[in-house]
C-alpha cells in the first residue's frame, strides 16, 4: 500500500522504493486505486475483496501448468474521505448530547469548504451547514462564501492547468433546487461516493441525492467537486511519478491499472498526464468511473479531445470500461454537481444526455475510438477488437455504484491479463 497526501505527494517513501525493486522481478504489476470516500480499512477491505475473487476466477479459468507468473499488487491510498464515520469522530465531552446524525452514519466535512475563509466566514459556513434547511436568500450566502473552494483546474484539457473561473453562485443556488430529491437507492447499492450504513443498509442520507436546499446535501454535492479536483492532483503528480518509475524500470513486466470511481480518475490522470512513460501499461480497467462521458472524445468542431485521449495511445489493450443504469450516483447526481468548465470533456452529448454526464452511468460519448459489448462471465472471452476502448454495458453485473467486487469484474480483469 503506497500512500499520498491531498497534493499527490508520496507519504510513504520506504514502501514506495520497495515496490520499485520488487517490480523488476515481477511478471505483472497491478496497480489498484480507490475512490471517493475510501478510509484505510475501507480501501484496504475493497481491494482485498477484489483480489479474492480475481484468485478464484484465476484457478477456475486459468492456471496453465509452467506458466511464469510473478505478480506484485500495488494498491494507492489517496486521502478521499470528505465524510466522516462515527468511529473516527472524537470522543464526546461528558454532558454533551449526542449529534443529531441520521442512523449516526456519518458526518460532513464541512471544514474542506470553510478552510479558505477568515474566521466569520468559517463560523457562518459552520452555522447554515448546522441547520436542518435553510432558504433561497441563505443558500446563496452559503455559495458566495463556498464558490472560491470549488474553481477547479483544467488540467485535463491538453496543454492547460490554469484555474476555472469562480462558479456563479446564483448557478449554484440554480443546481441546488433543481437536484432531485432523496430517494431509496437502488438494490444492492453500497459503497464508492458514500459509505456503507451500519448493518450494511443504506439511508435515504447516504444515497448520494439531494434534497432542495438540505443545507447537508450541499455540502455534500460541493464536496463532489473538491474530491474530483484531488484525485486528479493525486494521480497527475505522485501516482503518474510511481507508475513511470514502474515502467521505466530494467524489465519488462506488464502493468495492468485498475480503479474505481474517482479512483478511475486517479489512474487516467496519472497515465495521460504530460509525457507519455518509457514504455505503454499493457490494460487499464474502469469501474464505474466518476469522471466525464466526454474524457475520450474526438477533437473537431473547434473542440479539444477529450483530457483522458492519450492515455488511449499509451495501453498496448484496448482500455475497459464500465457502465451501468444501476449507478445511482453517475446517473443521477454527477451531472448536476460536475458543471465546471474543467468537468467538460474530460463534454455536448447528443441524445438528451446532460454535457455533464458520466462515464460510468452512460458510458464513452462523442469518440469514434470505441467498441459497446455487454459485460461477460466465465468461461466467456471478450474478443478485444481492433479499437483503442471497449465500453462494457454492465447493467446485468453491476448493481449499484459500489457493486464492483463480484465474479463478471474480477472475470474482466483476468481476460485482460489471459490476453
Amino acid at each position: 500500500m503506497i500512500r499520498f497526501d491531498p497534493q499527490g505527494v508520496c507519504s510513504s517513501p520506504a514502501s514506495l522504493a520497495h515496490l520499485l525493486d520488487a517490480s523488476r522481478e515481477a511478471t505483472d504489476v497491478f496497480l489498484f486505486s480507490h475512490g471517493w470516500n475510501n478510509d484505510w480499512a475501507a480501501a484496504t477491505r475493497n481491494y482485498t475483496r477484489f483480489i479474492d475473487e480475481f484468485n478464484q476466477q484465476y484457478a477456475a479459468q486459468w492456471h496453465p501448468p509452467g506458466r511464469d507468473y510473478r505478480p506484485v499488487l500495488v494498491g494507492v491510498h489517496w486521502p478521499s474521505t470528505s465524510l466522516v464515520l462515527p468511529s473516527e469522530r472524537g470522543p464526546r465531552i461528558a454532558g454533551e448530547p449526542e449529534a443529531d446524525v441520521a442512523g449516526g452514519v456519518e458526518e460532513l466535512r464541512v471544514d474542506l469548504l470553510a478552510q479558505h475563509l477568515d474566521a466569520d466566514g468559517a463560523a457562518r459556513v459552520y452555522d447554515l451547514a448546522d441547520r436542518p434547511e435553510i432558504s433561497l436568500s441563505e443558500a446563496t450566502e452559503l455559495a458566495v462564501l463556498i464558490a472560491p473552494a470549488l474553481a477547479g483546474h483544467d488540467d485535463e484539457v491538453p496543454g492547460g492547468d490554469g484555474p476555472d473561473s469562480v462558479p456563479d453562485p446564483e448557478e449554484l443556488v440554480r443546481l441546488w433546487a433543481a437536484m432531485p430529491p432523496a430517494e431509496e437507492p437502488a438494490p444492492g447499492e453500497r459503497g464508492g461516493f458514500v459509505p456503507d450504513a451500519p448493518g450494511g443498509q443504506q439511508t435515504p442520507e447516504t444515497a448520494g441525492l439531494l434534497d432542495r436546499l438540505n443545507p447537508r446535501n450541499i455540502i455534500r454535492s460541493a464536496t463532489v467537486l473538491l474530491m474530483k479536483d484531488r484525485a486528479g492532483r493525486v494521480g497527475g503528480a505522485g501516482v503518474r511519478t510511481m507508475l513511470h518509475g514502474i515502467l521505466g524500470a530494467a524489465t519488462d513486466s506488464r502493468v495492468h491499472l485498475v480503479g474505481h470511481s474517482y479512483g478511475g480518475k486517479v489512474v487516467l490522470s496519472a497515465l495521460a498526464h504530460g509525457a507519455a512513460p518509457a514504455r505503454p501499461v499493457e490494460s487499464v480497467l474502469l469501474l464505474q468511473p466518476a469522471t466525464s462521458a466526454k474524457c475520450f472524445a474526438d477533437p473537431g468542431d473547434g473542440k479539444p479531445a477529450g483530457g483522458y485521449r492519450p492515455a488511449l495511445d499509451r495501453t498496448r489493450q484496448p482500455l475497459m470500461t464500465t457502465f451501468s443504469s444501476h449507478d445511482v450516483p453517475l446517473t443521477k447526481l454527477f451531472h448536476f454537481a460536475a458543471r465546471r468548465a474543467s468537468d467538460t470533456r474530460e463534454a455536448v452529448i447528443a441524445g438528451g444526455l446532460s454535457e455533464y454526464a458520466a462515464l460510468g452511468g452512460f458510458g464513452p460519448q462523442d469518440t469514434s475510438s470505441v467498441t459497446v459489448v455487454d459485460a461477460l462471465t466465465a468461461p466467456q472471452r471478450y474478443d478485444l477488437p481492433d479499437t483503442r476502448l471497449l465500453a462494457v454495458r454492465s447493467d446485468e453485473v453491476i448493481s449499484g455504484h459500489g457493486d464492483v467486487q463480484n465474479p463478471a469484474t474480477a472475470w474482466a480483469l483476468l481476460c485482460q491479463v489471459m490476453e
